[in-house]
């Protein structure tokens, strides 16, 4: 990873990019292998955003990754008039798993998007599925 970009971020931040960077996209067997291998913690660390599970696309548009805000933004829309007619509890499950979705995507479209250069729409690339 590039040390000029490497140092305008936190150790957080670092530590997710050198992940990213030395073992790929988070669908590669040597991401599968090294993630496997992580303590708990790390592996958190890694693949999940506190930030982003509570606040979505409001916290993509913060970090700059306007048009993927605007992708997930889109998709909840979609998805909230389709949970309209839904019961109440599978709606809120689905709604929590769409949060949580979220949550698990945030960290590796970060790192395409300032190490990579990667401006896509696609809020899903490289993901495990």
């Amino acid at each position: 990873m590039d040390s000029n970009i490497a140092s305008s971020f936190s150790p957080k931040w670092q530590f997710r990019f050198d992940f990213f960077n030395t073992y790929g996209a988070p669908n590669s067997p040597a991401f599968k292998a090294a993630y496997k291998a992580l303590p708990f913690g790390q592996k958190v660390k890694v693949n999940f955003n506190f930030f982003a599970l509570f606040f979505g696309c409001i916290y993509l548009f913060i970090l700059g990754m306007w048009r993927k805000a605007l992708t997930i933004l889109g998709l909840t829309l979609v998805l909230g008039v389709v949970l309209a007619f839904l019961p109440d509890p599978i709606g809120r499950g689905i709604a929590i798993a769409w949060s949580l979705f979220i949550a698990l995507t945030t960290n590796y479209n970060y790192y395409l998007e300032k190490v990579k250069g990667d401006t896509s729409w696609n809020p899903f690339q490289g993901m495990r599925w």
